[in-house]
């Protein structure tokens, strides 16, 4: 019988059916000159948007810093453009530009020195318009330092924190405590990273895709684990729940 716990951390890498790197995302880079804004490639990997992380970090260059934002925000958006066109209507005014620039130094700086709660704090105290979690936790996580032991900024979108109450049975939602939940998120990825022997990133991604393939509805995941109980013709293991959700999903979009 499979229970979600901690101990599902496990069982989500061992699984032969999710992917431990996600592949270069493409980018629609002629949606975003429509908009009035330039973005450095058709498609980025996470290579290089730590890359141009890191550059902007060392130059200290405004314009970098913005560029980034956007390439990030271009990466992450996934052809999704609902508050895109908000976000890029903020910063086009004189007090916008000036506090997405603040929120952006604020929480890179925090970020990098793996100062968590300091980090997301910056886009809190800064607010733009449109730009919640699933944005700026991205951001976050580009200009925090890669080669740290310790904690650091992850990326926390929809599909992450749907995946996570099914694996672990824990709610890591931000609620009325953000940035204190958020915080806890990053450390406790740490420590099962730590405990299993694998990066935060690649915990991360699998949580993704997870979250993608019950398309961020747990009771998608529960449904296919009590039909596999109810039918008795297999273990009920990880990959046999994940196996059937996925077949039920590809079933409901046939018809």
């Amino acid at each position: 019988m499979w229970r979600e716990s901690v101990t599902g951390i496990a069982d989500l890498m061992r699984s032969d059916l999710l992917s431990s790197e996600l592949e270069p995302a493409p980018v629609n880079r002629t949606q975003w000159a429509n908009k009035g804004v330039r973005i450095s490639s058709d498609r980025f990997d996470r290579d290089e948007l730590f890359q141009l992380a890191e550059i902007a970090r060392t130059t200290g260059d405004d314009q970098k810093l913005l560029q980034l934002f956007w390439d990030i925000l271009a990466w992450g958006v996934m052809g999704n453009f609902r508050n895109a066109g908000r976000i890029v209507d903020f910063a086009a005014t004189d007090d916008g530009r000036t506090r997405l620039l603040t929120a952006l130094r604020t929480g890179a700086t925090a970020s990098h020195a793996g100062k968590i709660e300091d980090a997301y704090r910056g886009f809190v105290d800064h607010r733009v318009p449109r730009l919640g979690p699933a944005f700026f936790s991205k951001v976050l996580f580009f200009a925090g330092d890669r080669t740290s032991r310790e904690p650091r900024c992850l990326i926390f979108d929809s599909r992450v924190e749907s995946a996570l109450p099914t694996v672990t049975g824990t709610s890591y939602s931000l609620g009325n405590r953000p940035v204190t939940t958020y915080a806890r998120y990053c450390r406790d990825m740490h420590a099962w990273s730590q405990e299993f022997g694998v990066t935060p990133e690649a915990i991360e991604a699998r949580l993704y895709q997870l979250g993608k393939a019950t398309e961020n509805s747990r009771r998608a995941w529960l449904s296919a684990e009590v039909s596999l109980y109810r039918e008795g013709g297999v273990p009920v293991t990880f990959d046999a729940i994940l196996a059937r959700t996925i077949r039920d999903r590809q079933s409901a979009t046939a018809t």
